[in-house]
């Protein structure tokens, strides 16, 4: 692992195609990114989680599977990572969650997420396309600012 400060860390951004296939090498691709960067293992494996759960949800919205999912994250002060969903995705969109009802539509995917991140949020906050998904985590050994 480098012993680089995560908060001069480059940016990371890459497209995918709207498919299952794509999550994988996604995921692999955001590894070696996190990996290349001084940020905690345990911080990196739930942070892929993350990631997988926001490109399966955006894969399953996606109404042609040529259609890009775009995916950026950055460190400063913490992690943020962003996933565009492909502009012809058709999905509801929703910032409370029951958890509690079993018949809600949907799978477990943005509960994951949730409990994996310190902050979520979706924008635009209408649901206008493209939609992006935005989540945040602190990055333990990096001052905030």
């Amino acid at each position: 692992m480098s012993s680089e400060d995560p908060s001069t860390a480059p940016p990371f951004s890459a497209t995918y195609r709207s498919e299952t296939a794509a999550i994988h090498e996604a995921r692999q691709d955001f590894a070696a990114w996190l990996g290349s960067h001084a940020v905690d293992a345990s911080l990196q494996a739930e942070m892929q989680v993350v990631l997988s759960e926001l490109l399966a949800n955006a894969v399953a919205a996606s109404q042609d599977p040529l259609d890009a999912m775009a995916v950026r994250a950055w460190l400063d002060h913490e992690l943020t990572l962003e996933v565009t969903n492909p502009a012809g995705a058709v999905f509801e969109t929703s910032n409370t969650w029951d958890y509690d009802d079993p018949l809600r539509p949907g799978g477990r995917g943005l509960i994951i997420v949730e409990s994996l991140v310190d902050d979520i949020a979706i924008a635009p906050p209408d649901g206008t396309r493209p939609l992006k998904v935005i989540c945040t985590r602190a990055v333990p050994g990096v001052a905030s600012s």
